[in-house]
């Protein structure tokens, strides 16, 4: 049976809930209005233990255990997915995060996440930081990756916060870091949308960045009218197939997540690459550069 990789799993409440108890979707969180916005069962569990179990149960074979900067130390969360990863290393690959409001030089603290305590990947969530993603702090860290062999995820999509506007998720903003970075593998977490069209355009263009479908339940990407029908169609031909990462960013159960995405009107094959095809080499082109670090 094909493998499964989940591209995206972000750290249990319990695993970097902040000194005074406060969990990343608590009401006086940033992200509070998630609640809202996701009220029905969410994937994994308060723990990573809870999570693993999940995971295996709904028949995935790996996932990516990515940081979120979000609220807290960006710090801590870093050591909670180190942490994490080494105790389910057949299971979990880590990708860290940064703050580019701590003060710290982001190069330097990625290069030793990957050298030091092998990080695989970065994530970063522009909307976060109120700092668009090809704001020029971020390039020393974008060629540090690019240095290294490390892909670079980046939040590219509608954010849910109320305090700030969506736009620091669009896709166009890729198309310029692509641009001045071309051997950099750039991941566009949650599949760009409202903005599909453009983020499949700058897919098309660029051989280095692939588009992760994150946080979206698989049938409404396959659902006419939901804005999803050019990554339908481009993603199931040879143009886009290799390039599409499932996830479930742990807001969509991992079981229903699996199905619904084999249910897509899909190719058989195409199916196989979203599911974990694409993921598997991608991960494999980072630890062969690993011997070299």
């Amino acid at each position: 049976m094909p493998e499964i990789i989940d591209f995206r799993v972000t750290l249990p409440p319990r695993e970097y809930a902040a000194p005074s108890g406060d969990e990343r979707f608590s009401d006086r969180s940033y992200l509070s209005n998630y609640n809202r916005i996701y009220t029905r069962e969410r994937g994994g569990g308060a723990d990573a233990q809870a999570m693993v179990a999940a995971i295996a149960e709904a028949g995935i074979d790996r996932a990516v255990l990515q940081a979120e900067w979000g609220a807290g130390d960006y710090r801590a969360m870093n050591d909670a997915v180190h942490r994490i990863v080494a105790g389910y290393p057949d299971m979990l690959t880590g990708y860290v995060t940064v703050n580019p409001a701590a003060g710290d030089n982001m190069a330097v603290v990625v290069e030793q996440e990957v050298r030091e305590r092998g990080a695989k990947g970065v994530n970063l969530q522009p909307f976060s930081y109120r700092v668009l993603a090809n704001d020029k702090r971020f390039y020393p860290l974008y060629a540090k990756c690019q240095e290294l062999g490390v892909p670079v995820t980046i939040h590219s999509s509608i954010n849910f916060s109320n305090d700030r506007p969506i736009e620091y998720g669009r896709p166009l903003y890729l198309d310029e870091i692509a641009c001045d970075f071309p051997d950099l593998t750039i991941v566009a977490n949650h599949g760009g949308w409202p903005w599909v069209n453009e983020l499949v355009a700058i897919a098309w263009k660029h051989a280095n960045v692939y588009i992760e479908i994150g946080a979206v339940a698989p049938r409404y990407i396959g659902a006419p009218g939901t804005g999803w029908e050019t990554l339908m169609q481009y993603g199931n031909s040879s143009l886009l197939s290799d390039r599409v990462l499932f996830a479930t960013d742990n807001m969509i159960p991992y079981q229903r997540a699996v199905q619904e995405l084999q249910e897509l009107p899909l190719k058989d094959h195409v199916k196989e690459a979203w599911l974990g095809e694409n993921a598997a080499r991608l991960l494999a082109q980072v630890e062969d550069r690993l011997p070299a670090l």
